[in-house]
């Protein structure tokens, strides 16, 4: 690669480019002079795009970009991709943070080098944007990475969440050029007399997405031009239809011990062929790793169609239970009772509950719509605390007050698990989040209305429950 400065002139789909970040950092993903973005920077064609749209947006709005690289240690030319990164950066006058990581003895047990790699280069682009104080990390990810997705996700049975592909804005990870095809993408670094770095990796058939992206979308599209616009618009229809659903999911359902529970009654107003997605989404809400096969859910569906008693077990140590009016997903094997704990967790970061077999994480995010529409383990919350300051997280008390969101003032805890639904032995296994001696947040139930967000409100500290 030269050192010859970047052209001065934007040609078209620089052009375009430029335009279709302005459009989604406006929309999508809101960005204000001097707000920070992290660009996932590998030196190949997409993000080198991506990066140069984002260098010239943030000479216009007063934007602070930071390429960051991880070098995976995967191949003897990982290092040499490294620096020539470096060397483009520094081309364009952007920050740029480099690590080496030796994923291949970072591996999992069971896990493919290529989801180490991945797992390990977003923890890596989290760690950056919280050291810069970024509010968004931004992916080159396009059309025909959305067409490969679906494909891949078609050959394996997915389901709606597996066909709504990749999502624009997924926690602080956005992707702002999926309207953009591979060819417009590397047209526009050509155009600006870059030289992007080409990763052989992407050459390895061995892969099912390279297979796909070499021989079955070239065929594909030589038959058929616009399949892979197609399979990009079935995502979009596919993401919009589980939001859908997931909507009218929501506040029927609750916690229960071990899981969660949905009113029975929702699920059986459902047009029959949505059921299926329903129960895939419930095993989601619930933490479970994947949803029921298809025998057990077919026997589900047909025991919930008797409008009898039900129960099934649904594979990976959970089970589904109807009682009464109400549906319960929830691990096969019963706990004891759980004892008294509190926990300090510094903010921003992340705490262990053994006693329940989770973890819970406190971090700095721009405010997103979910936040007001409430998420049965994660919550939105304006905490009066900064960085380095400390909330608590703990079972209930005897005694325990809170002011429920939207109720006219403060009630026992006890009586809002009562009239919420929640299970006799399922209330001692929330881990609620303190501020002081406060309650701030009870998974799944509701935030006190002293910490809700409010209209005009940008930040918000993000308290997750998720399982270890």
């Amino acid at each position: 690669m030269g050192s010859s400065p970047v052209t001065a002139t934007i040609p078209i789909h620089s052009m375009e480019i430029l335009g279709a970040l302005e459009a989604f950092f406006l929309s999508e993903a809101p960005l204000g002079p001097g707000d920070g973005v992290v660009v996932a920077f590998s030196g190949g064609p997409d993000s080198t795009a991506l990066l140069l749209g984002m260098w010239r947006l943030a000479s216009r709005r007063g934007l602070r970009v930071v390429a960051a690289h991880l070098d995976h240690g995967m191949d003897d030319g990982s290092a040499d991709r490294a620096a020539a990164a470096g060397r483009l950066a520094s081309r364009l006058g952007v920050p740029f943070v480099t690590e080496r990581r030796q994923v291949p003895a970072l591996r999992r047990p069971a896990e493919s080098p290529e989801s180490a790699g991945r797992r390990e280069r977003y923890a890596f682009l989290e760690r950056i944007r919280r050291e810069t104080g970024a509010r968004w990390i931004a992916t080159g990810h396009h059309r025909d990475d959305q067409a490969e997705t679906v494909l891949l996700r078609l050959a394996y049975g997915s389901g709606l969440e597996g066909l709504a592909g990749i999502r624009p804005v997924h926690g602080a990870v956005v992707r702002p050029l999926l309207g953009f095809s591979r060819a417009e993408l590397r047209a526009a670094v050509e155009a600006a007399g870059v030289v992007p770095v080409d990763d052989p990796t992407n050459a390895d058939l061995g892969l099912p997405r390279n297979r796909l992206r070499h021989r079955l979308l070239p065929v594909l599209e030589g038959g058929d031009p616009g399949t892979a616009e197609r399979l990009a618009r079935l995502a979009g229809k596919a993401r919009s239809a589980g939001d859908a659903l997931e909507r009218r999911l929501g506040c029927a359902v609750h916690p229960a011990a071990g899981g969660i529970s949905l009113e029975r009654g929702l699920l059986e107003s459902l047009p029959a062929p949505l059921r299926p997605f329903a129960l895939a989404a419930l095993h989601r809400r619930a933490g479970a790793p994947y949803p029921a096969g298809a025998a057990a859910r077919e026997e589900l569906l047909r025991q919930i169609g008797a409008h009898g008693r039900a129960g099934c077990d649904c594979g990976g140590g959970w089970r589904w239970e109807a009682s009464g009016d109400l549906l319960i997903l929830r691990r096969r094997q019963e706990r004891e009772r759980v004892p008294d704990f509190t926990y300090t967790l510094e903010i921003p970061g992340e705490v262990d509950i053994p006693e329940l077999a989770v973890k819970v994480e406190v971090s700095r995010r721009p405010v997103e719509p979910w936040m007001f529409r409430g998420s049965l383990r994660r919550a939105g919350l304006a905490l009066p605390l900064g960085e380095g300051e400390s909330v608590r997280v703990r079972n209930r008390r005897p005694g325990d007050r809170l002011h429920p969101l939207g109720a006219n003032g403060s009630r026992r805890l006890k009586c809002v698990l009562v009239d919420r639904r929640v299970p006799r032995h399922q209330r001692e296994r929330l881990p609620l989040l303190c501020v002081g001696e406060q309650i701030a947040w009870v998974p799944g139930v509701t935030i006190d209305e002293r910490f809700r967000l409010r209209a005009g409100d940008t930040t918000a500290w993000v308290a997750e429950v998720t399982t270890r």
